[in-house]
């Protein structure tokens, strides 16, 4: 048996992490997507798909995990460690926020993916807490991506926590995160490299298409603005819309009701730079056979001596447009 230096072990002891506040329950794991803890399994490899679903013993996911409402989208975070069978670290996720939606913060239990098939693909994960950014990353999947894990078998530890606010306002310490872990067996195998690259891409674009998807029509399209200006009226915005956006096929526009139409925008030393209606203009629009809400900006560039060139298209919201049925366009 190696021994150590007495400094070292007091250094190791001084590191080890304080135990987080345990939430009461269990987290099941199984090849298919999960309504109850029945048929769940303890050992996969990497050929299949994984989902899982944390049971509570008593109350709700919110008042397990501590979450205040009236601040931003509720979530509580997830994590993902992959060990060997020496207990050595191979690779871990980092910090995730996993979006909870409004029906599930008051439920006593969790459905969420591991390693999902695509286009059954439902937990939003984003890199940060206002999911304005990193839709569609899966931890474990991009765990084994981003270490090149070799084939073998390993440990899978998958996490569940929060750090909460006292009443002060501030984060709790870490021994006061209320947290809950579970382990699964993980054999990866070299064959299904290639499938596990393929899925994560598909999952990840698969939930970055359906992020905040609209279920009904945006209220906006029940209280447009009817703009009598001759440089903006209704009929010429969609007219400048349809030329400026050909590839979309607009299904409906509304014009924001605001106290003012235009504003001028200065460049660096103070001088015209364009002139943009101020509205917003909001279209539920078609594209490669799906249906989107967007808003877009209109502007004209200034031309010099006090002039300014036709009105067109200055800004979409572009990659951030929900989805929406087209069925429920109207």
């Amino acid at each position: 048996m190696k021994h150590y230096p007495f400094i070292l072990v007091l250094l190791i002891a001084s590191l080890t992490v304080k135990a987080t506040d345990p939430v009461a329950g269990k987290i099941y794991f199984s090849n298919q997507p999960m309504t109850s803890s029945t048929g769940s399994r303890s050992s996969f490899n990497s050929g299949e798909n994984i989902y899982a679903r944390l049971e509570l013993n008593s109350g709700t996911i919110k008042e397990a995990f501590r979450i205040k409402e009236g601040k931003g989208y509720p979530y509580i975070q997830y994590r993902v460690t992959i060990t060997n069978s020496n207990d050595y670290t191979m690779g871990g996720s980092g910090r995730n926020y996993l979006l909870l939606k409004d029906d599930q913060k008051d439920q006593s239990s969790l459905n969420f993916d591991v390693m999902p098939e695509p286009s059954k693909a439902t937990t939003l994960i984003s890199a940060t807490d206002d999911f304005t950014a990193g839709y569609g990353y899966f931890p474990l999947y991009n765990t084994i991506i981003n270490e090149k894990l070799k084939p073998g078998k390993y440990t899978v530890k998958v996490e569940l926590y929060s750090e909460p606010l006292n009443a002060w306002g501030s984060y709790e310490d870490r021994e006061k995160w209320p947290t809950i872990t579970e382990e699964f067996e993980f054999n990866f195998r070299d064959e299904d490299i290639a499938r596990v690259i393929s899925n994560s891409k598909e999952a990840g674009d698969f939930i970055y298409e359906n992020a905040f998807r609209h279920t009904t029509m945006p209220d906006i399209f029940s209280h447009g603005a009817t703009i009598t200006d001759p440089m903006a009226t209704n009929a010429k915005v969609l007219a400048i819309v349809k030329r400026d956006l050909p590839k979309r096929t607009i299904l409906k526009m509304v014009i924001e009701k605001t106290g003012t139409l235009w504003s001028l925008a200065h460049d660096d030393f103070g001088l015209p730079k364009y002139r943009y209606f101020y509205p917003g203009v909001y279209v539920a629009y078609k594209i490669d056979g799906k249906c989107y809400i967007g808003k877009i900006t209109l502007r004209q560039d200034y031309s010099g001596g006090g002039t300014f060139g036709p009105l067109h298209v200055g800004f979409t919201s572009g990659n951030d447009d929900k989805g929406i049925d087209c069925a429920k366009v109207r």
